[in-house]
């Protein structure tokens, strides 16, 4: 099977079945533990404003992480997303409570109101994906959102997926447009491109 979209469909299917089969328990769990890998590198601890993505069923919850944030200081973004024109732009939100926060009519958690973040004050953004792999390769939803908003960073941002072990593929099919991350964390282990690293 070398057609790259049937690849990524075969993928995005499994990556689900796996995920389908976590319980709640595992999912809380792995969410917590999840976070608090990514809370203890030296990338979050330094960082003065954090790009969150908004979890969609299944994914990982990162309210533990977010309310770090909050309690640091640090300034908290998340993405406000145009449907019509495919793009998403990071605004600041003060909490993730339903007065700052709606859900959209795709389902997705959005900012009411909030101030637009220049990208350029951005240090790190923590990215979805339905799947990833050790080099940092990510498979997100077919959106193109991600890897579209990703391609504007520049050299100074850290991008950092975080995900539950179940969604590590041992590889990623990958098409030029595609936009891979700087690190991978999970429940498990952390991942660099090229390398992997249970902690």
């Amino acid at each position: 099977m070398n057609d790259p979209v049937q690849q990524k469909n075969q993928l995005r299917l499994s990556i689900r079945k796996n995920l389908a089969e976590m319980d709640q328990v595992q999912r809380h769990d792995g969410s917590l533990a999840a976070c608090r890998r990514l809370a203890g590198l030296e990338m979050f601890e330094h960082a003065l404003t954090v790009m969150f993505y908004m979890p969609m069923p299944g994914e990982v919850d990162l309210t533990p992480l977010a309310l770090n944030a909050f309690e640091q200081g640090k300034s908290v973004c998340v993405p406000k997303v145009d449907w019509n024109r495919h793009v998403m732009s990071p605004v600041e939100v003060n909490s993730f409570d339903d007065e700052d926060m709606h859900t959209d009519e795709r389902g997705i958690r959005t900012p009411v109101t909030g101030r637009p973040v220049p990208i350029r004050e951005i240090d790190l953004v923590i990215v979805p994906g339905l799947a990833f792999d050790t080099h940092g390769r990510r498979l997100g939803r077919g959106g193109g959102f991600y890897d579209r908003f990703l391609s504007t960073l520049r050299g100074r941002t850290t991008t950092v997926g975080l995900v539950f072990d179940q969604q590590i593929a041992a590889v990623v099919p990958v098409d030029p447009h595609d936009v891979s991350v700087d690190l991978v964390v999970t429940d498990r282990r952390l991942s660099r491109p090229g390398r992997l690293t249970p902690r």
